[in-house]
């Protein structure tokens, strides 16, 4: 069995708290994208303990992840990081008394991966290439549409 992600229930009795600092291969993490890649091993630290019947995990957790800029396509490192996980596990949804926190981490490392990013601090040195196909705060402003402005308030008003 591997020793990784491991919380033992029973050494946690009586007050006690289970320190957590690992380094995980970033494989757990699975992810088949051709768009993204982790490098770099994913650091954890944090602790677990027992309140009356749940099981309290706080975690903080940080890697670094490959990601194709949006605007010129090469590839950026950008830091990932969790600063604050909490989960609570009822006891008695752990059967072998053993949990595994791997998938919850997974879960929630891959939610803070950004829409996208963009090199060089957000100045792309292509964007000038692209900005004339954006649309301007101006223009958006000025293309809103209200369907139903024409409708005053005693067209379809059901009040007396």
């Amino acid at each position: 069995m591997k020793q990784e992600c491991l919380i033992w229930i029973d050494r946690l009795k009586n007050g006690q708290t289970q320190k957590i600092a690992e380094s995980l291969n970033p494989s757990f993490l699975d992810t088949n994208e051709a768009d993204l890649k982790f490098l770099a091993p994913v650091q954890i630290q944090g602790e677990a303990y027992l309140t009356n019947e749940e099981l309290i995990l706080h975690l903080k957790a940080s890697t670094k992840a490959n990601l194709p800029c949006v605007i010129c396509n090469e590839l950026i490192t950008i830091d990932l990081a969790l600063d604050s996980f909490y989960h609570t596990q009822p006891i008695h949804e752990i059967p072998s008394a053993i949990f595994d926190y791997q998938e919850l981490l997974r879960e929630a490392l891959l939610l803070e991966i950004p829409h996208y990013v963009e090199c060089n601090q957000g100045k792309c040195p292509d964007r000038p290439a692209i900005t004339p196909y954006l649309c301007s705060n101006k223009q958006q402003k000025q293309e809103v549409h209200f369907p139903f402005s024409d409708l005053g308030d005693n067209h379809g008003s059901t009040t007396q």
